[in-house]
């Protein structure tokens, strides 16, 4: 088990492309098959908004932990880590070359428009298995509607559009809200 979750956390490393957020479609797609749930990834993903680190590390540290416990977490985020030990002392190293270069800025360009579309994806994916308890798209059956997740996405969005609060202050007053919903 601890070396399918390296394998697992090695290639997320490697086709992570577009930072934390965009590498959440293709963590849950990886952490699926271990058997987490859309609910556990939500968790997660609240864990990684008020856990300090990066996203990948977190996620690598929580897989790990749920699937294999102390030992395969620390080997799924050494895992995730090794690409960018990899590359960016090579992007430092050959970044004005990098940077000039015509053809490899627009396959950047590129990555950063799905690196958008997979962020949207893991969103709508989420408010999907919060605010209806639907699994994915697909299936339907068990939809029921949760008014109060719905409630506290829309006004965090409508919140952080507006207002420009921090995230952070966002999801701790969420996480405040939702103690209070669920005390009354």
């Amino acid at each position: 088990m601890i070396i399918k979750i390296f394998l697992v956390f090695l290639k997320i490393g490697f086709l992570g492309f577009g930072g934390g957020y965009a590498m959440l479609s293709l963590i849950y797609h990886e952490a699926s098959k271990f058997g987490m749930t859309m609910a556990q990834f939500a968790d997660m993903n609240a864990l990684d908004g008020i856990i300090p680190g990066l996203i990948a590390i977190n996620s690598a540290t929580y897989v790990g932990q749920m699937y294999g416990g102390f030992w395969a977490a620390l080997v799924a985020t050494v895992a995730v880590s090794v690409p960018s030990m990899i590359f960016v002392p090579l992007y430092v190293k050959y970044e004005a070359k990098i940077n000039k270069n015509y053809y490899l800025n627009q396959i950047l360009s590129c990555i950063k428009a799905a690196s958008v579309g997979l962020i949207f994806a893991v969103a709508f994916l989420l408010i999907l298995s919060i605010g209806l308890n639907v699994e994915n798209i697909f299936n339907w059956q068990h939809l029921s509607i949760n008014y109060t997740s719905l409630g506290i996405i829309v006004l965090v969005i409508f919140i952080y559009l507006r207002y420009e609060i921090n995230p952070i202050i966002l999801i701790l007053a969420s996480g405040l809200l939702g103690g209070l919903v669920y005390l009354i």
